[in-house]
Parts: C-alpha cells; structure tokens; sequence
C-alpha cells in the first residue's frame, strides 16, 4: 500500500470513529442535567435513584464504545503502516546519515504521529464535545489543542527511546536480547515513574504547596497516624481543564509526592478532603506505587518470554515485510503485540488496582472513623465525576481500577471497611 493511500485510510478511519461516537454519545439535556442532581446525605447510602444510574450510564456508555473505538483505529493504523507505507518511508530515507539510529527515530516518529493523529479526532469527540456537553470540561479548543500537542511531543520522545533501547539491545545481543530487553525496558519504566511527577505532570498542570492552615495540620496528622512520611503535598491547578474531583500518589523514592485537585478542596469541607488524604495514605502505607513498578516488571517479564518464542516465527515479520525482529521495518508488528498484550492485561491490572482500592479505603476510615463523611465523599464523588452507579459486569472487568461506588458504600455501611 502507497504512504498516499495509507493516509488517505487512516483520515477516513478516523472521522468515520468520530462521527460514530458523536451520534451515539447524543444525550437530551434532561437526562445529562440528572448527572448533577443528587444529594451527598449519608443516610442514603448506597441508593441511587433509576433516573441518576440511566443518566450516568449514558455518560459512560459512549466513554466505554469510545476506549474500544480507539482499539480498533489502534490495530487499524498499525496493520496499515505494516503492509508498506513503513517500509516505504524506510527506503527514502536509507541513503540518511547516522544508520540504523537515525532509520529508527523516523521510523519511531511516522508510526508514533500516524497513530496521534487518527485518534485525535476521536479524542476530541469525547473531551471537547462529551466532556463540555456533560460540564465535564472547562477548556476551550485552543488549551485542548495545546495539551495534544504537548502530549504528541511527549509521546514522540518516549517513542523514541524505546525504539532505539529495543532494536540497539537486539542488535548487540541477538541471542540474549530478550533478558536483557526485559532488564532495560525495566529500569525505563521505573524511571518514567520517578521522572513523571517532576518532569511530565508540570508541563500540563501548575502544583503549589498545600497552604498552611487547618487542613494541612490535618494532613500532618493523619500521616503520622498512618506511620508514613508526607513528604510533598501539593494542590494542582486541575480546575483548568476540569470539574472533576481527584487526589493521586505519584513518583518512586525521592519523587514522591501526594496530589489533591483543587476543585476538591474547593468542592467539599475539611472533613472531607481529609478523608480523602487519608485514602490516598493508604496507598502510601500499602506502598502500592511501587507494587504497581513490580507488577510492571512481572508482566514484561511475561511479555519478553511471549516475544522471545514469537521472534523465532517467520509469519509475522514476513507479512510485514521485514526480515525478523530486530528489522526496524518489524515496529507495527512489535506494536501491535505490545497493543494485544495490554488489553490482555488490563483485567488482571483492573482486578489488583480494585482491591489495592478498596485497602485504601480500609485503612482511610480506620484513620478518620467517620464512616458519615466517607459515604458523603463517595457519593459527592460519583456526581462529580459521573461515575457509573451501575456498571455492566465485562465494564468492570475491563476498565473499573475501583470498586463501584455503591460497593464502596456498602462496605462501609456493615461497618467492616473494604474488603482486601
């Protein structure tokens, strides 16, 4: 297939995605408006009225058509760029300087802004047109353009140095390669989690020291309760781009910091955003973060050993036209593993990350026994953020990284916590 017809492919592709997910992400006004009316009582508890679970479910629907909608232009893009355009691009630029390394930043570039490109119109559908239309979102164009951008630029860079750290250890140890592989693309991804939080969330959001006053003393002291250091809690500037409500854990060792959206502090009361410190702490206490790197290295571990016997096929590279695993022409083929191998994944992730939540929530209302104020939040929470009250059983498995919030609810209700 021509670079031309392979462009031309991936646009219709891609505004055929998006047309699909304006039309079935429709919602009448008075079914969207019941998305913001619910009263954070605690002696509701874990009771949503039929119209709140329908209007949060048509919300979450299209987010759900739209994650498997960018699946599919994901392999689409991939399958595409194998059978010639990549190879294409590899010839016109054969004769460049600098070799194999230079061949594998332009190959690494092409695949990575073919890929950007045909979901951003999808991307754009679901957090311009969903995100406004639902008051999710508080940018304009321009700032979410900006953010792509940026985003684009990042992805670019990681790209490419996980382009060149594979085909360089490919080339230097063609039998061991896949140990070593594992080794390297280990340490990457520890490292992408301590640089994250000092050097990639800045370049989207600004984050200042939580003020001192009332709750900051309550943050120092639910800390020393749970027996963990602090370290640097900040306030993000989330309100920016969002009415969304949020607080994270974030970075390894010295990079550790512990996060809280400022449209959750301006949204609930003391009480509130400390039992939400209290949760984010117990991931701390956990040291879930770092699990969370474990896990990582497990599943690439996994994923190397897969790749090592996939290597040892001709199939795959010869239908890429490439002459094995370390030809740079194997990229969309190593891709396209990679995209296979996560959504694999991704339920057994979804599955580990809903029980770490719900210690999390354990160890909060251990530390504040306020199990009021704890429903209060949950429920506050799932309308600020439209939370499907009911999700479908395959939603869950999927995509859930937290129990449900009438769950949530409910375990506190019986007074036993969450259960691990």
């Amino acid at each position: 297939m021509s670079i031309a017809r392979a462009l031309l492919a991936i646009a219709l592709l891609a505004v055929t995605a998006a047309g699909t997910l304006a039309l079935v992400s429709r919602t009448p006004a008075s079914i969207r408006a019941e998305a913001r009316e619910g009263s954070t009582d605690p002696a509701l508890g874990s009771t949503f009225t039929d119209d709140q679970v329908a209007s949060h479910g048509a919300y979450r629907g299209p987010a759900y058509i739209a994650y498997f909608l960018t699946l599919l232009i994901n392999l689409a893009v991939l399958i595409v760029l194998a059978r010639g355009p990549l190879a294409t691009v590899l010839e016109k630029v054969g004769s460049a300087s600098g070799g194999w390394i230079v061949q594998t930043l332009i190959a690494s570039a092409f695949v990575a802004l073919s890929l950007w490109l045909a979901t951003l119109p999808l991307d754009y559908v679901r957090s311009q047109g969903m995100g406004r239309a639902w008051g999710l979102s508080t940018q304009d164009t321009a700032g979410w353009l900006s953010d792509q951008l940026r985003g684009a630029g990042i992805g670019l860079v990681i790209a490419a140095i996980a382009a060149i750290a594979f085909f360089g250890v490919v080339r230097w140890q063609p039998k061991a390669w896949w140990w070593i592989g594992w080794l390297t693309f280990s340490a990457l991804s520890a490292v992408l989690v301590f640089l994250w939080p000092l050097v990639i969330a800045p370049l989207f959001n600004r984050f200042t020291p939580l003020e001192a006053g009332p709750l900051r003393d309550r943050v120092v002291t639910l800390a020393a309760d749970a027996g963990v250091e602090v370290g640097d809690v900040l306030v993000s500037d989330a309100s920016r781009r969002t009415t969304a409500e949020n607080a994270y854990v974030a970075g390894l060792f010295g990079s550790k910091q512990l996060v809280l959206y400022d449209t959750l502090i301006e949204n609930g009361d003391e009480d509130e955003t400390a039992f939400v410190v209290a949760h984010e702490l117990g991931h701390k206490v956990e040291n879930h973060v770092a699990q969370g790197v474990a896990l990582s290295v497990l599943g690439l571990f996994l994923s190397f050993v897969a790749l090592r016997w996939l290597a040892s096929t001709e199939g795959p590279w010869r239908w890429a036209g490439a002459s094995g695993i370390g030809d740079i022409r194997a990229l969309p083929v190593l891709l396209l593993f990679a995209l296979v191998a996560t959504f694999v994944a991704m339920p057994i992730e979804n599955a580990i990350s809903r029980r770490n939540e719900a210690a999390a929530d354990r160890i909060a209302i251990g530390l504040t026994e306020d199990p009021a104020t704890a429903t209060k939040v949950f429920r506050r929470l799932a309308f600020s953020n439209i939370s499907d009250l009911r999700p479908p059983g395959i939603a869950m498995w999927l995509f859930f990284t937290h129990p449900p919030t009438p769950d949530r609810i409910d375990e506190l209700m019986v007074g036993l916590g969450p259960k691990a």
